[in-house]
């Protein structure tokens, strides 16, 4: 029975007490069909569940490296850290920044002298050097080259030729003194060749802004011009005195690297027909007496027949026994017998030779009955 806010019922309806009593009886009729505990079969098919599952055990994994513990790990299942946010930004930053460096650069590539990014130009160019290592010179040539095609372009302005002039020069010079000493090192010709085709071709080029180059940088455009010329020189030179037979010549070294030497050409060895003759050993009683020096001849008399002339050095003359020996020179021996010969029969000529040798001054030689000079 519902009852209304005016105390009226609704007819036909249970109360609510009536209701609850109902269904409590009611389940307490439900209770007695209910065991306490599950029923064996229910037991049985519980333990032949756990038995199998004891049975079969999944393997431990495998131990993994740090490094692949930390690389697995992905990020939904771990806080963000703050390092990596920060690394981030920095990295992208610096690409940023190098982009931009590499974009500033290129641009400063075509700056000429004068220009606001002319002094990055220079020092892109002095980072390319350190960087070279064994091409140095090559470098140093090729910016060399640089600085004429600049010149071009600021031939109007003597203060920018001046220092164009200057850094040309001496981007040259280096460049010159690292060639040509590998060159002579190495004994290349070639490498010689082409740094004089490249001072040719930077001469022409330099010759060619003359004109244009203000009247008030004529000094320095000169010095310029013979800087390559001396180059030029100077490879002519090493190119010959790599040539020589004994080896590279050279005779110290400067700005612009070795000073070629001159070539001294080997003396061939004398032939055998070309040794010196000497004069043959006296033989017979006159052997072994030293022979003083020959005077030189005295001038004839007027009206006299001139002397016999000296023979030349190294060399031997024997006049013919109808001549008498002047000047100096001993007369030939006749055909006199030898003391110890022990017969007339016995008796043999000798002849010894006549050599020219100068007199000092008076002399006195008895050698009886062979020679007599002097007052004996």
């Amino acid at each position: 029975m519902i009852r209304h806010d005016d105390g009226t019922a609704t007819p036909g309806a249970v109360p609510a007490g009536d209701r609850e009593a109902e269904l409590v009886a009611r389940l307490q009729a439900l209770s007695t069909a209910l065991g306490g505990e599950p029923d064996d079969q229910y037991r049985a098919r519980a333990r032949a569940r756990l038995v199998a599952m004891a049975a079969v055990r999944t393997p431990e994994p495998a131990p993994r490296p740090l490094v692949a513990r930390l690389l697995a790990v992905r990020a939904e299942d771990r806080a963000p850290s703050r390092w990596r946010g920060r690394l981030t930004a920095g990295l992208a930053g610096a690409a940023v920044g190098v982009t931009g460096l590499a974009a500033l650069v290129a641009v400063a590539a075509g700056a000429q002298p004068g220009d606001a990014l002319y002094d990055l130009k220079r020092g892109t160019e002095q980072t390319q050097l350190a960087l070279a290592g064994e091409s140095r010179g090559q470098t140093l040539l090729e910016l060399a080259s640089t600085r004429l095609a600049e010149l071009r372009t600021v031939a109007g302005d003597a203060d920018l030729v001046r220092q164009t002039l200057r850094t040309m020069d001496a981007q040259t010079t280096e460049a010159a003194a690292i060639l040509t000493t590998r060159a002579v090192a190495a004994g290349d010709t070639d490498a010689l060749g082409d740094l004089a085709a490249w001072s040719d071709s930077q001469s022409d080029g330099l010759q060619a802004l003359r004109d244009d180059v203000p009247p008030s940088t004529e000094t320095a455009f000169a010095g310029s011009v013979d800087l390559l010329r001396a180059l030029t020189t100077r490879t002519a030179g090493l190119t010959t005195a790599l040539g020589c037979d004994s080896g590279p010549v050279t005779v110290g070294a400067d700005a612009l690297g070795p000073v070629p030497g001159l070539c001294v050409a080997e003396a061939p060895a004398p032939a055998p027909e070309d040794a010196p003759v000497l004069p043959p050993v006296a033989s017979g009683p006159s052997a072994g007496v030293p022979l003083p020096p020959a005077a030189p001849p005295a001038p004839a008399p007027d009206g006299a027949a001139p002397t016999a002339a000296s023979p030349a050095p190294g060399t031997s003359s024997v006049p013919p026994a109808a001549t008498p020996p002047t000047g100096g020179l001993l007369p030939p021996v006749p055909n006199l017998p030898l003391p110890s010969a022990p017969s007339a029969s016995a008796t043999r000529s000798t002849t010894p030779p006549v050599v020219a040798v100068p007199l000092p001054g008076p002399i006195t030689l008895c050698l009886p009955p062979l020679a007599t000079v002097g007052d004996c």
